[in-house]
């Protein structure tokens, strides 16, 4: 059936709505990640922490979910999974690095890398338990 997620894999042509969901919430996270820290809450350390890292999973797991079904939409699932993946995790570790560097007031936390990696492998699961992609 043309358009199953379970297709055989035959590449489609990519179309403008299949990136745009991935594409705005990158470009969300980077701009949640580029907020000065003194503009941040200032919470306690225990707060911070479950929060911080339930939010870095979840704004990930979306982000995640969100491009394999612009993959599944074109058909290119089956070959582009491991390089999305890998990306998407480069992606999270690139900007808690840029948070250290660039980012006024932030630093980078070993613990958010892990969410963001985290948020890569739920969105992962939630799109194969969602449209039965075992591919």
């Amino acid at each position: 059936m043309r358009g199953d997620l379970n297709d055989t894999g035959i590449s489609r042509e990519v179309q403008l709505r299949h990136v745009v969901m991935p594409l705005t919430w990158a470009l969300l996270i980077l701009g949640l990640h580029a907020i000065p820290g003194t503009d941040l809450p200032q919470e306690t350390l225990l707060d911070l922490l479950h929060a911080d890292k339930a939010i870095h999973l979840v704004m990930f797991a979306v982000l995640s979910s969100s491009v394999f079904v612009a993959l599944g939409k074109t058909g290119t699932i089956r070959k582009y999974k491991w390089y999305a993946g890998l990306a998407l995790v480069l992606y999270g570790i690139g900007l808690e690095f840029a948070q250290d560097v660039w980012f006024v007031s932030r630093e980078a936390s070993w613990g958010d890398i892990l969410a963001d990696g985290a948020g890569v492998l739920a969105g992962r699961g939630a799109f194969r338990g969602i449209y039965g992609c075992w591919n």
